[in-house]
């Protein structure tokens, strides 16, 4: 009597290779999920920086926006002629700052012992861009300014100042009135050189730069 033998199953080879196959396709999928993971943490945090960024220039814009037409009084000495405090490697800043004086504080029914004027700075500290104030608007020797970190990887920051009489920008500004304008460079690790010009309204000159040639603004 002779029996017949039938192939049940799969062979050694045939298994090997079904979980070869699936090796591959798993691996390929882990490829693909890590790379979606790691591009979506890129972009969130590409997100969260530029929305650090839009926030610190909010800030900068409404401080001069408010700029006050109050002579600089460092550490307690006679007022100087100037309206901004400008220069470099100055308040421990690795970098130029810009100091000077903003309306608008608000002290509702004047609950705190202080005026609605405040004395402001803006550095490079450590790799900051860092806002100084102080709760008075003329501090005297000694006092600790309060800080608030407002963009980080900063590398350096430049500020230049609209002469709307001479029509052109000066890396300096010595006069005893406002600018009519104050551009800001900022050289950053994340988003390169940039540059944002803010208007002073305060300033009595904004009104003939405005009514004038604005061409000059973006030479």
């Amino acid at each position: 009597m002779q029996f017949s033998h039938k192939q049940l199953g799969f062979t050694l080879i045939e298994m090997l290779l079904a979980i070869a196959i699936f090796a591959l396709l798993g691996l390929a999928g882990t490829g693909i999920l890590s790379s979606t993971v790691k591009t979506n943490e890129v972009s969130l945090a590409h997100g969260d920086k530029m929305a650090q960024f839009q926030r610190a220039m909010l800030v900068i814009e409404r401080d001069l926006a408010q700029l006050a037409e109050r002579k600089v009084r460092a550490n307690g000495e006679q007022a100087s002629n100037n309206l901004l405090s400008h220069g470099e490697l100055i308040l421990d800043s690795d970098s130029e700052v810009l100091a000077f004086r903003r309306l608008g504080w608000v002290n509702p029914m004047n609950i705190l012992p202080r005026s609605e004027v405040q004395s402001i700075a803006y550095r490079v500290y450590d790799g900051n861009l860092e806002r100084m104030y102080y709760d008075f608007p003329d501090p005297v020797k000694g006092e600790e300014p309060k800080i608030r970190i407002l963009l980080e990887g900063v590398e350096q920051i430049h500020f230049e100042f609209y002469d709307s009489k001479a029509k052109s920008w000066k890396n300096k500004w010595e006069s005893n009135a406002l600018p009519a304008g104050i551009q800001l460079k900022i050289e950053s690790k994340e988003f390169g050189e940039i540059t944002r010009i803010f208007t002073v309204p305060s300033s009595a000159s904004l009104e003939s730069a405005q009514t004038g040639d604005r061409s000059a603004w973006t030479q």
